[in-house]
């Protein structure tokens, strides 16, 4: 079964996820609300959002 939608998914998730990453390698700051993000927790959310990705990506090709 084709699942255009789980694809589009998966390359979303990857996107965001890199951008979490660049977050925390170059250490850009957010403010939000007038309160600073740190961003160590960008990390963990790259590596989750990476993880999501590529199972979401696994789970596709299993289904083919």
């Amino acid at each position: 079964m084709n699942r255009p939608a789980s694809l589009v998914a998966a390359i979303f998730l990857i996107i965001i996820a890199l951008a979490q990453l660049c977050r925390a390698i170059f250490g850009i700051s957010i403010t939000a609300a007038g309160f600073e993000i740190p961003v160590w927790p960008s990390a963990f959310a790259a590596i989750f959002l990476a993880a999501l990705a590529f199972w979401l990506l696994k789970e596709r090709r299993q289904n083919e």
